[in-house]
């Protein structure tokens, strides 16, 4: 069923329904349904998504009608209004499944058609973009090593969305060496972001 315009729409990806990424993402949903404005959730893991662009996709990438395996979450994409990303950051970069995501999903004539070889955005009631990001690095070591996705939702992501008018990013680090106290501290500051 399509969702009526100006949802929020939050995507994850981690594997595991008992990560931090779980547990912030249901946080997220949680706070946004107690001030009214719940969220379209999708978990890519649950729904079965395949990020792989298929041979034949590829070559009807640009006159094919939106795959009916990705067509919902299309749908759901072009509904929204608050995109929220709550994502593991792996090997420097996203998740496959979320590359995928991008690559099947954000397809043309989903979020840009090209007029004479010039890409034109459609996603032009997406005006919010918060991420949530969760390392197992420290800060600095992702600082010395770099991290693909702060690039990638800084500039690449707002340049198709035309109205964009906020694009807030949170964090996480040193998972694997967790300092509970300093995760909780972030965790509430996500809180009091989307309520």
């Amino acid at each position: 069923m399509p969702h009526a315009p100006g949802t929020n729409l939050l995507i994850t990806c981690h594997p595991s329904p008992v990560s931090l990424c779980g547990a912030i993402a249901s946080l997220v949903a949680e706070t946004l349904a107690a001030r009214g404005t719940p969220a379209v959730i999708t978990d890519l893991n649950q729904v079965d998504f395949s990020p792989a662009l298929s041979r034949q996709e590829l070559a009807d990438y640009f006159s094919a009608p939106v795959p009916g395996d990705v067509a919902g979450l299309a749908a759901d994409l072009q509904a929204a209004e608050q995109l929220i990303f709550v994502v593991p950051v792996w090997t420097y970069g996203l998740p496959a499944l979320l590359k995928g995501y991008f690559d099947r999903v954000w397809r043309p004539g989903v979020s840009f058609v090209l007029d004479d070889g010039q890409v034109r955005p459609l996603l032009h009631g997406i005006g919010h973009l918060t991420v949530v990001a969760t390392h197992g690095a420290s800060e600095a070591e992702v600082d010395r090593t770099g991290d693909g996705t702060r690039l990638f939702f800084a500039t690449s992501l707002p340049s198709i969305l035309p109205a964009l008018r906020t694009n807030t990013r949170f964090d996480i680090y040193g998972l694997d060496a967790p300092d509970r106290s300093a995760i909780a501290t972030r965790i509430e500051r996500i809180r009091r972001h989307f309520a």
